[in-house]
C-alpha cells in the first residue's frame, strides 16, 4: 500500500497545484494556449446537440483580454463543437473578476447560450481559518487542529460558526449577476480540500477532542458514528452556504461540485490528501488487491441537483493479469455506482481525466480503452463529461473525450429518451456491455479484453438478447 500512497500523492499533488495555480510562463508565450489547442484538436459537431448539456472543459480559460468581437467568435467556435468553458469567479478582486465573468455571460445571453461559472478555491474554501472557535478542544480546553491535512481541520461540530462568513464571499457575485439580469444556469466548484474529514489522523484527533467526545459517546470504537457526523457537517455547510444561497438568487440554477454524487455506499477511489492505507478499527473492502471504503449519503442532504462523480485514471493495486483492465475496472465501478443510484431528474456530469502521468512501470489505460470507458458512461446514464487536465495535457486529453461526445450525438434519441438497462461490472476481463433501451430497440456497446468472439446472451426487458462482438462500434439491436 505504500507504493499506492506514493503514486497517488505524486500524481494528485500535481492535480491540486494545477487546480489552484494559474499557469505562469516567463517571457513570450511558448506555443498555443490550452484554449487554442482545444480549437485546433476538435471539429464542429456533425450531429446537432439540441438541448443536451455541453461538454464542459475545466482547464482552458476564455480570452478575457480580447475585445468583445474576438470573445464572441471564440464562444461561437466552442459552441459549434458542443463545448462550454467556465467563467471564473475570484474573490481577490470582486469588481474585476465579476466584470470579466459578466462580459462572458452577456455574450452568451446574446447568443442564446447557457451561463456556466466556477467559483475558485478562495471563495469556497476556508472554513477552518485557524481561529480557536473552529478548533478541536482537548481535555483542558486548549484548541488544536488535525495536522495530517494541509488545511488543518478542526472540530466538525464548530463549522456552523463560519457559515455566515463563507456566504459573504459568495453573495457579491450572485448579486452582480442578478443586477445585470443574467440568469445563472450552472454553478460549480472544486470543493474537496476543506472542512472536517475522517481520514488520515482525523478519527484519532477527534478522540482527543472534548467536544467530539461529548457529541459522540461511542467515538473510541465507532468509526461509522464519527464518519456520519463529519459528512453531515460537510453536507449542512454546502447546503446552507452554496445551494440555499445560490437558489435565493437563481431558484432554477444547476449546482454541483467535485466528488458529490449519489452512490452505492462505497467509494472506489482515494483523493490526493487521503492516505490510501488501512486504518485500525475501520472496515474496508478488499477487491483484487485494492481497498474500498464505506461512504455515507451526503449528496441529497447537501442539496445539489447536479451529480459530479470523479472518474479519474488513478493507479490501484489490482492483481488482474490484464493490467489495463484494472484501470478500466476501477473507473467503471465508480461511474456505475453513481449512474445506478442517480435519479433521472438529477443531471449526471462526471469529472473525467485521462491520467497521462502514469506511474513508472505501470500500464495506464490506453486511448482506445479510455474512449470505450466514456461510451459506457453515456450508455449507463451519464449526461455529458466535465474534463479536467493539466494545461500542457489539454490537447491530447480533449481528443478522446470530444470524439466520444460528438459521435454519441448520432444516437441522441437513445441518449435523450432511452433507459439504461445494464450495470454489470465484470471482474475477470469478461466482455463489458452497456445499453440504452428505447421502445423495441437497444443501443449496445460491447468492450472486450480477450480474444473471444463468442456472442454474449443477456436479458433486456425480460427478453434474451445476443450481443455479438463488434469492436469500437455501437450496435442497435431489435428486441425479439
Amino acid at each position: 500500500m505504500k507504493e499506492v500512497t506514493s503514486v497517488l500523492n505524486t500524481f494528485t499533488c500535481l492535480t491540486f497545484i494545477f487546480a489552484i495555480t494559474p499557469l505562469v510562463i516567463s517571457g513570450e508565450p511558448k506555443g498555443p494556449s490550452p484554449l487554442e489547442r482545444v480549437l485546433q484538436e476538435t471539429e464542429p459537431l456533425k450531429f446537432p446537440r439540441g438541448e443536451r448539456l455541453p461538454l464542459y472543459l475545466w482547464t482552458p480559460d476564455l480570452p478575457i483580454a480580447a475585445d468583445d468581437a474576438e470573445l464572441e467568435r471564440v464562444i461561437k467556435a466552442l459552441d459549434a463543437r458542443g463545448i462550454s468553458l467556465f467563467a471564473r469567479w475570484q474573490s481577490g478582486n470582486l469588481e474585476k473578476s465579476s466584470e470579466q465573468a459578466l462580459r462572458v455571460a452577456r455574450i452568451q445571453k446574446k447568443l442564446g447560450l447557457k451561463v456556466a461559472v466556477e467559483a475558485a478555491g478562495d471563495i469556497v474554501h476556508g472554513v477552518y481559518d485557524g481561529k480557536p472557535d473552529v478548533a478541536h478542544k482537548d481535555a483542558d480546553g486548549k484548541p488544536f487542529f488535525d495536522a495530517s491535512f494541509f488545511w488543518k481541520p478542526g472540530c466538525p461540530f464548530t463549522v456552523h460558526v463560519r457559515h455566515a462568513a463563507m456566504k459573504a464571499k459568495l453573495e457579491p457575485f450572485l448579486k452582480k449577476y442578478q443586477e445585470a439580469g443574467i440568469e445563472l444556469d450552472f454553478w460549480t466548484a472544486d470543493y474537496e480540500f476543506d472542512g472536517p474529514t475522517e481520514w488520515n489522523a482525523g478519527w484519532a484527533a477527534a478522540k482527543k477532542c472534548s467536544v467530539c467526545r461529548e457529541k459522540i459517546k461511542s467515538i473510541d470504537t465507532d468509526f461509522t458514528a464519527f464518519q456520519s457526523a463529519v459528512r453531515a457537517s460537510r453536507s449542512e455547510f454546502q447546503n446552507d452556504v452554496f445551494c440555499k444561497t445560490i437558489r435565493t438568487y437563481f431558484p432554477k440554477a444547476r449546482i454541483g461540485v467535485y466528488g458529490m454524487n449519489p452512490h452505492d455506499g462505497t467509494r472506489y477511489w482515494w483523493d490526493f490528501f487521503e492516505k490510501s492505507e488501512p486504518i485500525a478499527g475501520v472496515t474496508m473492502q478488499e477487491d483484487h488487491g485494492a481497498l474500498y471504503r464505506y461512504w455515507p449519503n451526503e449528496f441529497e442532504p447537501a442539496g445539489y441537483n447536479v451529480a459530479m462523480p470523479v472518474v479519474y485514471s488513478l493507479y490501484n493495486p489490482y492483481d488482474f493479469e490484464n493490467k489495463e483492465f484494472g484501470w478500466f475496472y476501477n473507473m467503471l465501478l465508480e461511474a456505475t455506482s453513481s449512474a445506478k443510484n442517480t435519479p433521472p431528474d438529477i443531471a449526471l456530469v462526471p469529472f473525467v481525466h485521462w491520467a497521462l502521468t502514469a506511474p513508472v512501470g505501470k500500464t495506464r489505460l490506453s486511448e482506445s480503452m479510455y474512449e470505450e470507458l466514456l461510451w459506457h458512461l453515456l450508455l449507463r446514464g451519464h449526461d455529458t463529461f466535465c474534463m479536467w487536465s493539466p494545461p500542457e495535457q489539454t490537447a491530447r486529453a480533449v481528443k478522446p473525450v470530444h470524439k466520444v461526445y460528438a459521435a454519441a450525438l448520432e444516437f441522441k434519441e437513445f441518449l435523450d429518451k432511452g433507459t439504461p438497462v445494464l450495470f454489470d461490472v465484470p471482474t475477470d476481463s469478461a466482455p463489458t456491455i452497456s445499453a440504452l433501451h428505447l421502445g423495441n430497440r437497444v443501443l449496445v456497446r460491447r468492450t472486450d479484453f480477450t480474444a473471444s468472439t463468442d456472442p454474449v446472451t443477456l436479458k433486456v426487458a425480460g427478453k434474451e438478447l445476443k450481443i455479438p462482438r463488434l469492436d469500437g462500434q455501437c450496435q442497435i439491436i431489435q428486441l425479439p
